[in-house]
């Protein structure tokens, strides 16, 4: 669930190991700090976790 806040599309350029620690932070950090900060900036975190990864998987690809 997104949560009502103001937000703007922009395109943010990562490479693979970046992507990486994104995910390892959301993943390492505790869920409720995790679940506090998304709620903050009304951002939904499975779906966060989701597109990072997509992102990663897609850009990995790319290398085969």
């Amino acid at each position: 669930m997104t949560y009502p806040c103001p937000s703007v599309v922009t395109e943010v350029i990562l490479d693979t190991q970046q992507i990486k620690v994104l995910m390892d932070l959301m993943w390492g950090a505790p869920i409720s700090v995790v679940n506090d900060s998304c709620k903050r900036h009304g951002v939904d975190e499975v779906d966060l976790e989701g597109h990072l990864a997509k992102c990663l998987g897609s850009a990995l690809a790319e290398l085969d």
